[in-house]
């Protein structure tokens, strides 16, 4: 899988998460333009500070950045040429995502923080979701961290995270209005 097919598996995985919904709005091909740069200097960001990591078959992505890198900051480069209403989206974006951010800094400490994750839909349930995150933690505990932690909106989520062995830290209703919850799993 290549960044391009990355890209477009979490733009159509994220296209119903509120918080992508409160984001990137106007017609649907804005939408997903928005959603795909942003996904797009998003990898290339893990790419250059953290790891991606593929399912088998392609099945899906995680992608992670170590603590030192976090919060993620895009660089502003990324969007010259990006029409008002991209611009636009990614303002609401970040003004949600300073509440998590603000709220894994105060807590986190020698850690990885999961940025993205995306299973494709044809295969939801058969375990990939779980290898991803088992890998992302394999590797966090090869560079020495001590425990993994991110942020999601979507409530339905939730259980998955917890199966997997991941606690609620806490959450917060962000500026944007959305609710937020923090994850984390020790790695020791």
């Amino acid at each position: 899988m290549n960044l391009l097919q990355c890209t477009l598996l979490l733009t159509s995985n994220f296209n119903e998460d509120p918080l992508f919904q409160y984001s990137f709005r106007g017609t649907e091909a804005q939408r997903q333009r928005g959603m795909e740069a942003y996904f797009n200097a998003a990898l290339d960001l893990c790419l250059a500070e953290g790891e991606i990591i593929l399912a088998p078959g392609n099945a899906g992505v995680l992608a992670w950045i170590p603590g030192q890198a976090f919060p993620p900051q895009v660089d502003a480069f990324k969007m010259t040429g990006q029409p008002a209403y991209v611009l636009e989206a990614w303002d609401r974006f970040h003004l949600h995502e300073q509440t998590p951010e603000h709220l894994i800094q105060a807590r986190a400490r020698n850690f990885a923080y999961i940025w993205l994750l995306a299973v494709d839909f044809s295969v939801r349930g058969r375990g990939y979701g779980k290898w991803l995150l088992d890998s992302c933690a394999e590797q966090a505990r090869e560079a020495g961290l001590e425990a993994i932690w991110l942020s999601t909106e979507n409530e339905k989520s939730l259980g998955f995270y917890e199966k997997s062995g991941f606690q609620q830290a806490v959450s917060a209703v962000s500026a944007a209005g959305l609710t937020t919850y923090i994850l984390t799993k020790p790695l020791l």
